[in-house]
């Protein structure tokens, strides 16, 4: 049935009446929101796809390969008329937005599903720096993947010898590429906490070989079964009670050695324990830590953690 259209006066007249009850009722209209709101402004990049010239957003996700940590300073001394030129690999956004993995641009800004004009950084040892340098990618490559997992097993396969992953990106690759919920959490374990991985892995009390990292990052793990010995939860309520005691020696392998050894090797041992024997460390016992060297160190936390465990339990046994 054909619905007649309103006319212009209509339109307005009503418009204005919505208008003036909104403005009412919220003095903070959705314009004035609006207009207060910053607009997010996507870094964009030229690249030559099909042989068109477009401007696109380059996108990057979480477990992106890290950049150069003297990058910035070194890359402005570049002369990048001397730098061959190389492909770079992209794919579309559609994956990872249907799979909630988060993408962002160069600045870190959240990329919107949606957005227009957005191709995935697929990095390799030859670009995963060099973005930043270049403001016109002329050799592109368009992949197509059906997940996120293939996306990053062909990541895996491609930086395998060409480029050393650090422990990081390799724990990362590792759980795009097979899914695996252990590898996951020790890479958001370890960003969360600015840990490195060695350090994560043993608060999570995680058991794996180096090996298998490095086969799970090109998707094949049959024999790699990862575990976790402890809970996200635990793992942080111990780093946390740490903290509390060592500060900035927490972030350090000693500690955290020391209390898995124990755990392991004394069955009348349990983590509550462990956590309330840290806490009556006095400062005494911290500086005779701090002023023993490295190959000292895990002994002496372990004698003195050992000492405070079995005084409270000889405590609670005369109780």
């Amino acid at each position: 049935m054909y619905k007649k259209t309103p006319t212009t006066e209509v339109v307005e007249e009503r418009n204005n009446v919505i208008n003036e009850i909104t403005s009412i009722n919220n003095p903070k209209s959705a314009d004035m929101v609006k207009e207060n709101e910053e607009e997010v402004v996507y870094v964009t990049k030229t690249a030559i796809i099909e042989g068109a010239e477009i401007e696109i957003v380059l996108a990057f996700t979480e477990y992106d390969m890290e950049q150069p940590k003297d990058g910035k300073k070194l890359m402005e001394k570049i002369d990048t008329s001397m730098l061959f030129k190389c492909f770079y690999h992209l794919t579309k956004p559609d994956i990872f937005w249907k799979e909630g993995v988060k993408l962002v641009d160069e600045n870190g800004n959240t990329i919107e599903e949606g957005t227009e004009n957005v191709y995935v950084s697929c990095p390799t040892s030859e670009t995963f720096w060099r973005r930043g340098l270049e403001e016109k990618l002329e050799y592109v490559e368009i992949h197509t993947f059906k997940s996120v997992k293939e996306y990053a097993q062909a990541v895996g396969c491609t930086n395998l010898y060409s480029r050393g992953l650090s422990n990081i990106e390799k724990i990362g690759i590792a759980a795009l590429a097979t899914g695996d919920e252990a590898c996951k959490t020790v890479f958001e374990f370890a960003k969360e906490n600015k840990l490195n991985v060695t350090t994560a892995k043993l608060y999570l009390d995680y058991k794996v070989k180096p090996a298998d990292i490095q086969s799970m990052t090109m998707g094949i793990w049959e024999e790699a079964r990862p575990e976790l010995g402890r809970k996200k939860e635990e793992a942080q309520e111990l780093l946390d009670k740490v903290k509390e005691k060592f500060g900035k020696n927490a972030q350090k392998r000693y500690v955290i050695r020391v209390v898995n050894s124990l755990l392991r090797t004394n069955d009348d041992y349990s983590l509550e324990k462990v956590k309330e024997a840290i806490g009556k460390v006095t400062e005494a016992e911290e500086d005779k830590i701090k002023d023993a060297n490295s190959a000292e160190k895990e002994s002496i936390i372990s004698n003195i953690l050992t000492k405070l465990i079995e005084n409270g339990q000889k405590l609670e046994k005369v109780a």
